[in-house]
């Protein structure tokens, strides 16, 4: 996607957005606007979500889709928690499409993204990857046609432990221990976009990180 610099514009109802899912386990970006029959996806299963690929998707959706890099009046990202290295690429990916096209930017919580791809009525976990063996989980009450509403604080948890709660929604190639999981109706990428029509208020574009990047010592070790 390669535009004049311009200044960035405002998010307009029904204008195309695109959605950026880098801190997971999965690398998604989604294209919705009113010239599209249905969402469009691009899904890769990589481990290594380098900016090069989300730009690569954004620009296939854009190319797919018809328009122009300029018509994209949105570009909504997931900030963390989740892969340090992801969530550096997804932000440094929307910064660098909103100053090449102008566009508006919006930041969502990963785990408030994670739990937006469920329709059910009651209560939901948020999982995402954290240091290994552990994951990010976050409770949420969910009530139909309405963005998830969080219950407590984001919790670090051994994946041994989440089996004592749940229903779970997380990616699914994150390892949830057997623990029960709940039916998604929407992908990352979808849940994005379903916050950004309900109009919920961005978060800042910057990382939300639980814990600091693991410190690498001169032998190669980290704490």
């Amino acid at each position: 996607m390669t535009e004049e610099p311009g200044a960035p514009r405002t998010s307009e109802a029904g204008s195309p957005r695109l959605a950026l899912v880098t801190c997971g386990p999965q690398l998604e970006a989604a294209l919705s606007g009113p010239t599209l029959r249905a969402v469009s996806i691009v899904r890769l299963a990589g481990v290594a979500p380098r900016s090069t690929l989300v730009l690569a998707a954004a620009d296939l959706l854009v190319e797919d889709a018809g328009i122009k890099p300029a018509d994209v009046r949105t570009i909504v990202v997931s900030r963390g928690p989740g892969s340090f290295t992801g969530i550096r690429a997804g932000l440094a990916s929307a910064a660098g499409l909103v100053a090449a096209a102008g566009a508006a930017c919006v930041t969502y919580d990963s785990l408030l993204m994670q739990a937006a791809r469920c329709d059910r009525v009651g209560t939901i976990w948020s999982a995402q990857p954290g240091r290994r063996g552990e994951v990010y989980a976050r409770a949420f009450d969910l009530r139909s046609g309405e963005p998830p509403r969080a219950l407590g604080e984001i919790e670090v948890l051994p994946v041994a432990a989440v089996r004592d709660r749940g229903p779970w929604m997380a990616a699914e190639a994150l390892d949830l221990g057997g623990a029960e999981r709940a039916r998604p109706v929407r992908s990352a990428a979808e849940a994005l976009l379903f916050l950004a029509g309900a109009g919920l208020p961005s978060g800042p574009l910057e990382p939300l990180y639980v814990e600091g990047p693991p410190i690498h010592t001169r032998d190669g070790g980290g704490s």
